[in-house]
């Protein structure tokens, strides 16, 4: 026998087996679920434009501090003009220049003066306004700080889903190479027990078949793997090219599950509810500003000036304009106020009871969710307890079905059965395999959520950190 002949079958299969194992053999970088989250929180932007939003809340908590204090006004005019005063009242609008004195019959007197004025306002009782404005600012800060909180536990979420379903698939990969083995490992012993006359030529025809199947499957799950990787990379700001998952975590997800104590409901605290929470209390915040906005106020308003006109007291007027105007008058005005608009009452009652409607809106929002949250805890708890149960028979189905397919494999090399029953034990052992790789990641998926919804992710995820 040429003995170069007899081994050529089988130098291809170490060939082919060599690059695709090539691949997994490499040394990749293994990211961890913790870390995973860990730069993912870190580095995501949406949750930078949140913390920004709880610094600029706070700044503005200091802003509305600032509306305790007095304003004070300082102000100097050089004036050059006419002085043709009349006689009558009128509505100034803050806009219409004042020009005091006797009613005049010359139409155009040109005069020089100038004016310095200091003008000082403080409100320094307003029945608890200010007070309100700052709670409400504070309360304001409090939704900025919870919006921060639900998205980052939603971010949170998002990873770890999205890194045990990449797990999931990088295992199913493996899955579909160690198929792809067999397969190829069958079609190199149909092709030497065809040509050697023992076995018909239709079975390499069905084993040729088979690869083909074998490899578009493998391929199309290394498709699957890849998608996930490039987005585990985005998320993290890792380079994804030699990013593997960490494997790790599947063994004691079998063997010894990570049980957290959980309440039998999703609390008011919960990230999810607390952004509701927080948006209630602000109406309720913004309500006592508006009530109290519309209430008296008692101030304090003061002024002193100085003047000087080259008018004389007897109201002569200049011939020229000498530009020499030294301040000849001075004056002061102090006065207590009381500022109350009576008018807008109807307003305040329109204003907080359309604030009360919005945040009874948001109250049953909160309800809404709280309902859907408690179904989801509630069914995750029922799932769990069945898939455990459904992970212990699986590994003596796995033990079993790779037996059959080794012995069904050694029974065609004798000639004892044919292609169809080795390939039906080949099928029934991938299907064993991807489904203890898919009842396992369920296991994962189910006390994330567990721990999610009872408020201690953190706690689910240290068991991950390495």
């Amino acid at each position: 026998m040429d003995h170069k002949a007899y081994l050529q079958p089988y130098l291809r299969l170490a060939i082919a087996l060599f690059f695709l194992i090539a691949p997994f053999a490499a040394n990749g970088q293994t990211l961890n679920l913790y870390d995973a989250v860990s730069k993912t929180v870190a580095n995501y932007p949406l949750l930078q434009q949140r913390q920004a939003e709880v610094a600029a809340g706070r700044a503005h908590v200091t802003t509305v501090n600032g509306n305790r204090l007095p304003s004070l006004t300082l102000q100097d005019q050089l004036l050059a003009g006419t002085d043709n005063p009349v006689q009558g009242s009128y509505f100034s609008m803050g806009m219409v220049p004042s020009t005091p004195g006797n009613y005049n019959t010359v139409n155009n007197n040109p005069y020089e003066g100038n004016l310095a004025i200091s003008y000082l306002k403080w409100e320094f009782y307003t029945f608890g306004y200010y007070n309100a404005q700052q709670k409400e600012a504070k309360a304001q800060v409090g939704v900025s700080e919870a919006n921060l909180n639900s998205d980052k536990y939603q971010l949170t979420e998002n990873i770890v889903s999205l890194y045990l379903d990449w797990l999931k698939k990088y295992r199913l990969q493996q899955i579909q190479n160690e198929n792809l083995q067999r397969t190829q490992v069958m079609l190199t012993a149909i092709r030497a027990t065809v040509l050697s006359g023992l076995k018909p030529g239709v079975d390499s025809s069905t084993a040729s078949a088979a690869y083909a199947d074998a490899r578009i499957n493998y391929l199309q799950a290394m498709d699957n793997y890849n998608y996930d990787r490039i987005a585990i990379g985005t998320y993290t700001g890792i380079n994804s090219t030699d990013l593997l998952p960490d494997t790790s975590i599947t063994d004691p997800a079998l063997q010894n599950p990570v049980e957290v104590k959980l309440a039998d409901s999703v609390t008011s605290g919960h990230p999810l509810l607390d952004v509701y929470q927080k948006q209630y209390e602000q109406q309720l915040a913004s309500n006592k500003t508006i009530s109290r906005q519309y209430l008296p106020r008692f101030g304090l308003s003061g002024a002193t000036w100085v003047r000087s006109s080259d008018i004389s007291p007897s109201e002569v007027y200049p011939n020229s304009l000498s530009g020499s105007m030294p301040y000849s008058r001075y004056n002061y005005l102090l006065g207590l106020t009381l500022t109350y608009d009576l008018f807008n009452l109807k307003h305040r009652h329109d204003a907080v009871a359309e604030n009360k409607l919005k945040a009874n809106a948001t109250l049953s929002e909160m309800q809404t969710q709280q309902l859907t949250l408690n179904t989801m805890l509630q069914q995750a708890n029922s799932t769990y307890a069945s898939t455990v149960e459904k992970l212990k028979e699986i590994p003596v189905q796995l033990y079993s079905a790779r037996q059959a397919y080794g012995q069904q494999m050694a029974l065609y090399r004798s000639g004892l059965n044919t292609l169809i029953d080795v390939t039906n034990a080949q099928y029934v052992l991938l299907q064993t395999e991807t489904s203890y790789v898919n009842m396992q990641d369920e296991l994962l998926q189910l006390l994330y959520i567990r721990a999610g919804l009872g408020g201690q992710l953190d706690t689910f995820l240290q068991n991950f950190k390495r």
